[in-house]
């Protein structure tokens, strides 16, 4: 009796492990099926064979604000934040997850997300900044402000359409989760938000600052016959929207609106694929420009530099 009921359970094993693989492979055959239905243009864009890729990727970003009024004006840079990342896909969809080799200072911290797709690409940007240094610069005399005497907070987000989304491909630049074949260009539709608060402390210097637009620029993958991938884009972006102030001893200052406000996001990579692996590059630079000289105005910089190798199997 015994060695019926293990009999029985070995084959009620069996048939599940099969009938687990058979799901599996449905399940596999029905992404695979959307995988290569992408919608583009095969002569322009393809989409790698292999099911998964897996790729190192250290980052490198650092933020640079200026703020003046005539010739009195406040330089703020923060230190150079390092980060090592990896990040894994399956037929395109993946997840990565980053982390800082020196440990720095502790209240130090930022997310960064990218989704980037055949029609649209989506960008989010949130960080804490303590490493910080400022030289302020008024009509007779210059003072620094030491690291950790000033805490800054950022949240970024950005969105873009591609308008010639069979032919030209963001992903292929960037998350590799496409070829580009060969070279071609699209007018881009963006829109982006950026919220932004720095404090100094016992220096009684506070900057507060709410921004919102839309924009329309361009981007440009060339193909070279060596098979490099160059991306160059850039959307700049008028002000509709945006609440700035500077907060000294001496009262609350509002930057007043101007038509020259603006934003500009500007992306640049280089890569070059092998038959199953790839290398390059990529650079991702957040400008704002508000306000004007003769009244209070603002430089905010932001960038982004990452190095990434991979592989598809």
């Amino acid at each position: 009796m015994r060695k019926l009921f293990f009999v029985i359970l070995l084959i009620e094993i069996c048939l599940s492990v099969s009938a687990q693989k058979r799901m599996l492979i449905k399940a596999d055959s029905l992404v695979s099926a959307f995988y290569f239905k992408s919608g583009f243009d095969s002569a322009y864009v393809s989409r790698p064979k292999q099911r998964f890729m897996v790729a190192l990727h250290p980052d490198f970003s650092s933020i640079g604000i200026m703020i003046g009024k005539g010739e009195r004006r406040a330089t703020f840079t923060t230190d150079l934040s390092d980060k090592m990342g990896v990040f894994a896909t399956y037929r395109g969809y993946g997840f990565g997850y980053s982390f800082k080799p020196r440990r720095g200072r502790k209240n130090d911290g930022e997310f960064n997300f990218r989704f980037f797709c055949r029609r649209f690409g989506i960008e989010t940007d949130f960080c804490r900044a303590t490493s910080f240094s400022a030289d302020i610069k008024t009509d007779d005399t210059t003072f620094p402000i030491d690291r950790g005497d000033i805490d800054f907070k950022m949240r970024m987000f950005s969105v873009y359409y591609v308008f010639n989304n069979t032919k030209f491909s963001f992903p292929a630049a960037f998350d590799k989760s496409y070829t580009q074949i060969r070279s071609c260009g699209s007018l881009l539709l963006g829109a982006s938000y950026a919220s932004a608060k720095m404090h100094t402390g016992p220096h009684d210097f506070d900057v507060m600052s709410s921004t919102g637009g839309f924009g329309v620029g361009y981007g440009y993958n060339f193909v070279t016959k060596k098979k490099f991938l160059i991306h160059l884009s850039v959307i700049p972006t008028f002000m509709i929207w945006e609440e700035n102030e500077v907060k000294t001893t001496s009262g609350k200052q509002f930057m007043a609106r101007t038509y020259s406000d603006l934003c500009i996001w500007g992306r640049a990579a280089v890569s070059y694929n092998f038959q199953r692996c790839f290398i390059g590059m990529d650079y991702v630079l957040y400008a704002t420009l508000l306000g004007d000289r003769r009244n209070v105005s603002t430089r905010f910089t932001r960038n982004i530099t990452r190095f990434f190798f991979g592989f598809w199997f």
